[in-house]
C-alpha cells in the first residue's frame, strides 16, 4: 500500500509519522462506536454530534482514495442521493478496501491520499465552490457526514466546547485560609471597578453585518429547477384541462359552466406556486438566512441581532395527506402533488425575541411578513413567543434541512441560547 504525496494546496502542516495499524484501527472502531450513539440519540444531541466530530479533527490525517496523476492528485469524489461527497477515511486500510468493493484494481485501491484534517477543513470552502458539497466517512452503511461549508464552524464549536469545559473544571478555586487578625494588614484601598464601554445601541445594532457569515443558507439551485419544471408542467395541464372543459361547455349543456367555475380554483394554485419559484429563481443572490457573529438576517433583509434573541426553535413538519388517500402520507409520491408542488411538508426556524417591537421597527415594512407577536391575542403566552422565523420548506429538502439544523444548534448553544423543537 502506497500513500500518496498530499496535495500542494493543503500540505500546510506538516504530517507526523502514521500511527501504527493497531492505533488506527482503534481509533476507527471508536469513531465507529461514536457514530451509532449520535445515530441513536438523533440530531437534537448536541453533546453525541459534538463528540464524534471532536474525535474526527482531532485525527491528523485522513485518509482519501487518490485519483489522477501527479501533479494533479485529488480524492475521490461520488454522486450520493444527488450530491458530490469527498469519500474520507479514518484509516488506510478502510480506504482501501472500499476502493476494492468500488470494482478498483489493487494498484489503484492502494493508490491513497493522506491530507491534514486541519488543511482539508481550511480548504473545504473552495472544494465547495468547484461543486462538492460535503464529505461522507467510512461509508459503511451510513457515514457521518457534514456540508463543506460547515466543517469550520463545526471545528471552531468542538474548540470552543473544549475551552468551555477546561475553564468550568479549573473555575472552583481551593478555599481560602483564614488570616489572623494579629497579623492582619491595614486593608488596602479597593482597586477601583472598571467600566464596560457601552454596548452599540439603536439603529447600529440592527445595521447588515459586514463580516462574513458563519452560515448561510439559500435556495438549494437543483431543487429549485425541478421545482420549476414540475410547476410550469402543473400550470400547462391545469390551463389544458380549463380549455378543454370552456370548450366542453360552449358546445355543451349550461351545467358545464358550474365544473369550469370549480376548476378556476384548482387552476390558480399551480400558477401561484409557479411565480413563488420565478420570484425565488429571481433572488438566487439573497440567502434565506444568513448567520453573522453579530446578527442574524433573514431574507437578505430582516437583521435581528443576537442579543435580542433568547432562543431558536424549528419546525419540520412531515407531508401532509392526499385528499381521499385513506390518510396515507403523500410525501410528494403522487405525480399531481409534483406538478401542483404540494405536501412537501414545512420546514422553518424561529428567533423568539426579548425585543420584538424594537426589532419590528427597525424591520419597516418587510418584517410584517417576518415577525410575528402571538402575545397580542393570547396574552398567556410567554412574552418570548414573539419571533422571527424563516420559511425553508421551498429552499431545502428534509435531509439538508438536518443538516444544517445541525450546525445552527452548535452555533445557538456556542451563545448559551435555548434550542428546541417547536410545536406544529
Amino acid at each position: 500500500m502506497s500513500e500518496q504525496t498530499p496535495l500542494p494546496d493543503s500540505g500546510r502542516v506538516p504530517l507526523p509519522p502514521p500511527p501504527s495499524d493497531d492505533e488506527m484501527r482503534a481509533t476507527s472502531e471508536r469513531i465507529d462506536e461514536l457514530t451509532r450513539v449520535s445515530e441513536l440519540r438523533g440530531i437534537d444531541d448536541t453533546d453525541a454530534q459534538a463528540d464524534l466530530w471532536d474525535a474526527l479533527f482531532a485525527l491528523d490525517r485522513w485518509w482519501f482514495i487518490a485519483r489522477g496523476e501527479l501533479p494533479d492528485v485529488q480524492p475521490l469524489v461520488v454522486d450520493v442521493d444527488g450530491r458530490l461527497m469527498v469519500l474520507a477515511f479514518t484509516s488506510p486500510e478502510r480506504a482501501r478496501q472500499h476502493g476494492l468493493a468500488r470494482g478498483l484494481s489493487e494498484d489503484e485501491a492502494g493508490r491513497l491520499l493522506a491530507l491534514p484534517s486541519s488543511g482539508f477543513v481550511d480548504d473545504a470552502v473552495a472544494r465547495e465552490r468547484a461543486g462538492v458539497f460535503g464529505v461522507l466517512f467510512d461509508v459503511e452503511g451510513k457515514g457521518p457526514y457534514a456540508p463543506l461549508g460547515a466543517l469550520d464552524a463545526m471545528r471552531r464549536f468542538g474548540l470552543d466546547r473544549q475551552a468551555r469545559r477546561s475553564a468550568d473544571a479549573s473555575a472552583s478555586p481551593p478555599p481560602a485560609a483564614a488570616t489572623p487578625a494579629a497579623t492582619a494588614s491595614p486593608a488596602a484601598p479597593p482597586a477601583p471597578i472598571p467600566i464596560p464601554a457601552p454596548s452599540p445601541v439603536g439603529p447600529d445594532r440592527f445595521a447588515p453585518p459586514t463580516d462574513a457569515p458563519v452560515l448561510v443558507v439559500a435556495h438549494d439551485g437543483r431543487r429549485l429547477r425541478r421545482q420549476l419544471v414540475g410547476t410550469g408542467i402543473g400550470v400547462l395541464l391545469a390551463l389544458a384541462l380549463l380549455a378543454a372543459l370552456v370548450t366542453w361547455a360552449i358546445t355543451s349543456t349550461a351545467l358545464l359552466w358550474i365544473v369550469v367555475a370549480l376548476w378556476l380554483l384548482p387552476t390558480l394554485l399551480p400558477i401561484a406556486t409557479f411565480s413563488e419559484y420565478v420570484g425565488a429563481a429571481r433572488r438566487r443572490g439573497r440567502p434565506s438566512l444568513s448567520v453573522h457573529a453579530s446578527a442574524v438576517v433573514i431574507d437578505g433583509s430582516v437583521v435581528v441581532p443576537w442579543d435580542s434573541v433568547t432562543r431558536v426553535s424549528w419546525v419540520d413538519g412531515p407531508a401532509g395527506n392526499l385528499a381521499g388517500a385513506a390518510g396515507r402520507p403523500m410525501k410528494r409520491l403522487s405525480i399531481i402533488a409534483r406538478l401542483f408542488a404540494i405536501g412537501d411538508g414545512k420546514r422553518l426556524v424561529n428567533f423568539h425575541l426579548r425585543d420584538h417591537d424594537e426589532v419590528r421597527r427597525h424591520a419597516g415594512s418587510e418584517g410584517t411578513t417576518r415577525l410575528v407577536d402571538p402575545t397580542r391575542a393570547t396574552p398567556s403566552l410567554p412574552a418570548d413567543a414573539a419571533h422571527a422565523y424563516v420559511v425553508l420548506t421551498d429552499a431545502l429538502g428534509s435531509t439538508d434541512f438536518a443538516a444544517m439544523t445541525v450546525v445552527l444548534h452548535r452555533l445557538v448553544e456556542a451563545r448559551g441560547l435555548g434550542w428546541s423543537r417547536a410545536a406544529e
